[in-house]
This record gives C-alpha cells, sequence and structure tokens, in this order.
C-alpha cells in the first residue's frame, strides 16, 4: 500500500504522473513538482552558475524567468558543491567530471524548460518530465499530458540519498541522484528526506 501524499503538492504529482506518465506494469519510485529555479553546474574544473543547455534541446515557447541572478559569492566559495543550496534562486545543482555525463544531460533540461519539467524516477528508467502543451502551444489538446526526455534506464542509478548540505539554519536536506558515470544531480524540494525513503520502501529497499 502507498504511503499518504506528504501535501497537496505531492498528491497532485502522485496522481499525474501515475495516470500521465508510468507504463504498464511500472512502478513510481519518486517524483517531484517542478521546481522554480536555475541549474548550477561543476564540471570538471568548470563553474558555471547559472548553468545552460550544453547539448541540443527541443523547441519550446517560453517566457524567460523573471528569477534574480544567483550571487557571486555561490561561485566563489570553498566548497560550492554543497554550498550552492545556501543562494535560493538555484533549485538544482550538477557535479559531473564531465560534460558528457546522465546529470549534465538531465540538468541541461531543468535549465532549458525554465521551472516547467520536472524528475521523475520509476522502477525503469530516469527522466525528465516535460508538459507536452510546452511543444504545442496553439494545441489546446495535445496528444498527450506528458513528453520525456534524457531517459535512462534506473539501472544507471547507482545512488539515491538526502544529504544536508550548505550552511543555513536550520540545514536544509536535498535529494541526491547518484549515476554509474560519476555524476550527480542534487535538487531542492520540500519532504527531500521522506520522498527518498518512500522511494526506497517501494524499491523494497
Amino acid at each position: 500500500m502507498s504511503a499518504a501524499p506528504l501535501d497537496a503538492d505531492d498528491k497532485i504529482v502522485e496522481n499525474e504522473l501515475g495516470q500521465f506518465w508510468l507504463r504498464p506494469g511500472e512502478r513510481l519510485l519518486l517524483g517531484c513538482p517542478p521546481i522554480p529555479g536555475y541549474v548550477g553546474a561543476h564540471i570538471g574544473d568548470q563553474i558555471r552558475v547559472p548553468h545552460e543547455p550544453i547539448g541540443a534541446m527541443p523547441h519550446l515557447t517560453l517566457d524567460r524567468p523573471r528569477w534574480p541572478l544567483p550571487a557571486e559569492a555561490t561561485v566563489c566559495g570553498p566548497d560550492v558543491d554543497s554550498d550552492w543550496v545556501d543562494d535560493p534562486t538555484l533549485g538544482y545543482w550538477v557535479s559531473a567530471p564531465h560534460q558528457d555525463t546522465i546529470a549534465v544531460r538531465l540538468g541541461d533540461h531543468f535549465a532549458h524548460s525554465g521551472g516547467e519539467a520536472r524528475i521523475a524516477l520509476s522502477d525503469q528508467r530516469v527522466a525528465v518530465v516535460y508538459p507536452t502543451k510546452l511543444f504545442h502551444p496553439d494545441n489546446p489538446k495535445p496528444p498527450t499530458v506528458f513528453t520525456t526526455h534524457a531517459e535512462v534506464p534506473t539501472g544507471h542509478l547507482t545512488g539515491l540519498d538526502a544529504p544536508f548540505a550548505g550552511h543555513s539554519l536550520p540545514t536544509p536536506r536535498v535529494i541526491r541522484l547518484r549515476f554509474a558515470d560519476n555524476s550527480t544531480l542534487h535538487l531542492r524540494t520540500p519532504h527531500a528526506a521522506n520522498l527518498v525513503t518512500r522511494a526506497h520502501h517501494r524499491s523494497g529497499r
């Protein structure tokens, strides 16, 4: 039996992904609502704040987000891979040895989507999930509710946890996805620890 929703947003996410994204026989482990914030990245020896997509991206019709830019101190701190969470303009952080990695491809899409896409993890795949209407702005009834990009089999995921990050008090927890290519994606989202605990319970761990 599934645990009760963590809040109203969690209930909506669970229902939408369950109804419109999961394939027959597939089990949802973790889904988050869209996160309004920039992507930051530490790729090799390069810090990218805010991160702009490196790979080719699908065409979208979007207004540019009117978010304040990240603080300069975010780039210059001694431990940027943890300190990023202290900057409220950042919703995601990518750490990767080079750009041809899973976390970078996921981060590219979150940067491209302007806070409209979301992460979804099932027992079969990890993916970025866009509202299909973003690709069909003139169609009031697009053919599907969601469109998936940067999808990889769940077997590429080597770790899922919710570490404490940053120096704010109280110290927040973030969702961390670690991949077999040594890249990592962090997400700032409410209930990070509870979402990860529920995902492990659903996966049988």
